[in-house]
């Protein structure tokens, strides 16, 4: 009772603080976590406990692959008959090390192998009061690395029933079950921390799109992916809410953004004082409420002042010293933000577009600017000027390593044309007032953001109207020459754009057909016509006698497929006429 008061009061002085200091809230609501599907090879278990023999260990493997079938969490239809089929494939005995393990998942195209064992069994009571208890370990192996990712000790116990004695045999089975039932739960409940190198910062440190929220947590040591290949370990030294910081403890082919980091599974150790106990051996201890009801209090308070901190560095404003989020927009190369954090705008120096730079360094230089509130409150900007137009200058404020105040810079920057594919993120230069000089004059204290999301754009050269091939502007085109494949819609591709899709539609509204083809991939080549499916889609769209001499337009739209932003560069329209009979009057 007086640990339920204790925890009440922090709940309300937490409710009544945060409420008087914040108009909103800090933190972003939480959302739904879709949690990934594994499929998992299980493999007998080892029976350690000198009971039963390998018919207890079978028991114990079938009842964990039963419970983990009941979840869309794991996929577990790797039947044993595989698993032998494969074990003697490659001539593997048990036990298996964590190597045959491996290379076993590797054959059975498993992302995990699970082992584990029957740690012990104990009976105790007479009559109805008798029971069992069994422990049970067990460990996620992931296929790439070999490392733990997953896995659980816990003990079951059968229920005693009143009027009613079964035998041992029966005792153990409910207690192997009931144990599977708990493991499984815990591995389900643990959700393995996964992230996104978003940058590196330096040689040895790195930036995740995970933080604390995420289950982050300093020390927690992760195995880098690439492609399902193990190339490096890192070590969380850091982590924010929404981010965190590592640092690199291995490294074999150079870790880099869109690098996959996975946790490492720290095993709970087995004690033999928990064999038999009833309840889950994962539980959390309850601890007396006592000194240490004080300092848990003292902590709380501790962390309420850091929250009171933060929300007054922003007076008047509901922004935090997180980065802005970048996001794309209904065209290409724009790059969108939330106007509305860090008051508005109005705490902001200047916004900084960084393009393929260590955005977490000061001497990061941007590609663009902005420092106009009404640029800001616009909420977008659009760099597809960058490209095309000339070589261009950027001034930008720039805050070298050690100095509180920034300084104006400029970068000159050449046009380098088309089909280069860049990253591009969002920082922010926030200033804060601290004060007043003698004369009034307001004092600003200067910070840079942390690093943001970076979006993935191409400049794509437009197909223009110099680009069609046929029909030209003006031209008759055959519904029975499209048909035969004798016409088609021909065009030259464009510079750094790989996908196409064609448009069709009348130059006055209602007297024809409005068409879109499907994405049409380029590969390689000097033209690029309609698919043979498209080109008899526009054919039969165009059929109806009352299209003929109508006039349509039509153009080709062109992105590149490993963009963020799935928008379309629009092509150049031009003109061609829905003709009748080939050879006949135009």
């Amino acid at each position: 009772m007086q640990s339920r008061a204790v925890r009440s009061l922090c709940y309300g002085l937490v409710v009544a603080l945060v409420s008087t200091l914040l108009p909103t809230p800090l933190t972003r609501p939480a959302g739904a976590q879709l949690m990934p599907t594994y499929s998992v090879g299980v493999v007998d278990f080892v029976n350690e406990s000198g009971v039963q023999g390998e018919m207890l260990a079978r028991l114990a493997t079938d009842a964990i692959v039963v419970e983990m079938s009941k979840t869309n969490r794991y996929d577990v239809s790797i039947t044993r008959t595989m698993i032998r089929k494969a074990m003697d494939d490659l001539g593997l005995r048990p036990p298996l090390t964590k190597l045959g393990l491996v290379r076993l998942g590797e054959a059975l195209e498993a992302d995990a192998m699970l082992e584990g064992a029957v740690k012990s069994v104990s009976i105790s009571g007479s009559g109805p009061t008798r029971r069992a208890s069994v422990t049970l370990v067990a460990q996620m192996i992931d296929q790439a690395s070999g490392e733990v990712i997953n896995g659980a000790v816990q003990t079951g116990t059968s229920s005693a029933r009143v009027g009613y004695t079964a035998d041992d045999s029966s005792l153990i089975t409910e207690a192997v079950n009931n144990a599977a039932f708990l493991a499984v739960k815990t591995m389900i409940d643990y959700v393995i921390p996964e992230a996104t190198v978003m940058v590196n910062l330096g040689a040895s440190q790195v930036m995740l799109n995970r933080g604390a929220r995420d289950g982050m947590k300093p020390g927690m040591r992760m195995i880098v992916l690439r492609n399902k290949e193990i190339i490096g370990y890192i070590e969380i030294t850091s982590a924010d809410p929404t981010d965190s910081y590592a640092r690199v403890i291995k490294s074999t082919r150079g870790i880099q953004p869109e690098d996959k980091a996975r946790a490492i599974f720290e095993m709970p150790t087995v004690s033999r004082t928990l064999a038999s106990e009833p309840m889950p051996t994962g539980a959390p201890s309850h601890g007396r409420v006592g000194g240490s009801a004080g300092s848990k209090i003292g902590k709380f308070l501790v962390g309420l002042l850091i929250v009171a901190g933060l929300a007054a560095m922003f007076k008047g404003g509901s922004g935090s010293e997180d980065a802005p989020t970048a996001s794309v927009g209904s065209k290409p190369l724009v790059i969108r933000w939330d106007p509305k954090l860090y008051n508005h705008g109005q705490n902001v120096a200047e916004l900084q577009v960084i393009r393929d730079q260590d955005a977490g360094d000061p001497g990061a230089i941007p590609i663009r600017t902005i420092r106009d509130n009404g640029q800001w409150n616009a909420g977008y900007t659009d760099l597809s000027t960058l490209y095309g137009n000339g070589p261009f200058t950027v001034l930008y404020y720039q805050m070298p390593l050690g100095s509180t105040t920034p300084t104006s810079a400029t970068q000159p920057y050449t046009d380098e044309g088309y089909g280069i594919t860049h990253r591009y993120q969002l920082r922010a230069l926030l200033r804060k007032q601290t004060g007043v000089d003698e004369n009034g004059t307001p004092v600003y204290s200067y910070e840079f953001t942390k690093l943001g999301n970076y979006v993935t754009a191409t400049a794509v050269q437009k197909v223009a109207s110099t680009f069609i091939v046929e029909p030209l502007n003006g031209e008759s085109l055959y519904v029975s020459e499209l048909l035969s494949g004798d016409a088609n819609l021909t065009w030259t591709p464009a510079i750094g754009g790989d996908e196409y899709r064609v448009v069709v539609w009348p130059v006055q509204p209602g007297t024809g057909p409005t068409w879109t083809s499907n994405v049409i991939y380029f590969g390689a080549g000097s033209e690029i016509s309609l698919p043979e499916v498209d080109r008899l889609s526009l054919a039969n769209a165009l059929s109806s006698p009352s299209y003929v001499d109508k006039q349509m337009y039509w153009r080709v739209d062109t992105r590149h497929s490993g963009d963020t932003s799935k928008a379309w560069w629009e092509g150049d329209k031009v003109v061609f006429r829905i003709g009748g009979t080939p050879g006949g009057p135009p």
